[in-house]
């Protein structure tokens, strides 16, 4: 299978399979070309913020950064724009745990605050209506639509030819605890005080963009065993809820390569393929 080029936007459960800590040899099957995490579809599909931000400094790692700035320039359009990849994976795990906030500028940001209020430039930003899950459930799924709607006419105008798929990935609550060679609630050890209420909250609002985006617009879609799936106490980023044993990415990639190579195919027997025929 020679390279496909791709491009990855929503977080670490889609980006990390095009990672060698994750899957090895990704590089014999994929050409990353651009790549955009933790920014929410409403922030991005928003009016650019056009003032010059400087240098950013603060307690935050050089990745989160690059997201801020991104966060408020919105480049992965012109990434996009300028590059168009032949496939583009992307998820909506940041849509779904953080949402988005208005700008008095009139921009809207991704609601990541936790971070971002460690940045020196942060002051600078008057910040106004949030949506999320938590405030405003309704009026957040209508901005959610409008603005995915607004995405996919970007892409049919700047990047006709690029193939969306869905990551329907999600929240999961158990870990296993080698020592004790079981399963435990990630709710019960972490200190955000959540419980299982919020973790369900979430991954109704995940399926319903999931199912949006895919029955609206007819997009390939990877779908998430939440049976098979768990989360790791030894993953790299940590033990987190959407951070989950490797089975996770290796299925996810191999997922994503039979999708590749059934678009890649003439179109008569792509359909046939699709059908189950073959």
């Amino acid at each position: 299978m020679t390279q496909t080029s791709i491009s990855v936007w929503g977080s670490c459960v889609s980006r990390d399979i095009f990672n060698r800590k994750f899957i090895e040899n990704y590089k014999d099957y994929f050409q990353v070309l651009h790549d955009q995490q933790h920014v929410s579809v409403i922030s991005l599909m928003a009016t650019p913020y056009t003032k010059d931000v400087g240098e950013l400094t603060g307690d935050v790692t050089k990745f989160y950064k690059d997201v801020f700035k991104r966060d408020l320039s919105k480049k992965y359009l012109e990434d996009l724009k300028e590059n168009p990849p032949e496939f583009l994976i992307m998820d909506f795990y940041t849509d779904t745990f953080y949402g988005s906030v208005v700008e008095k500028t009139g921009t809207i940001i991704t609601n990541k605050l936790w971070q971002y209020r460690k940045l020196n430039y942060f002051s600078e930003l008057k910040l106004g209506k949030e949506y999320s899950v938590y405030k405003n459930s309704f009026d957040f799924i209508e901005k959610w639509k409008t603005s995915f709607d607004e995405f996919m006419r970007f892409m049919k105008s700047y990047c006709p030819k690029t193939k969306i798929i869905i990551n329907k990935a999600k929240f999961v609550n158990k870990y296993w605890d080698e020592e004790e060679n079981e399963f435990f609630n990630i709710t019960k050890l972490n200190k955000d005080n959540w419980k299982e209420f919020h973790i369900d909250r979430f991954n109704i609002i995940w399926n319903l963009f999931d199912t949006y985006a895919i029955e609206k617009y007819q997009l390939d879609s990877i779908n998430f065993d939440i049976k098979k799936y768990y989360g790791d106490e030894n993953h790299e980023w940590g033990l987190f809820y959407v951070h989950y044993n490797q089975q996770y990415y290796e299925d996810l990639f191999e997922s994503l390569i039979k999708i590749v190579e059934i678009e890649k195919q003439p179109k008569f027997q792509k359909i046939i393929q699709k059908l189950g025929f073959q």
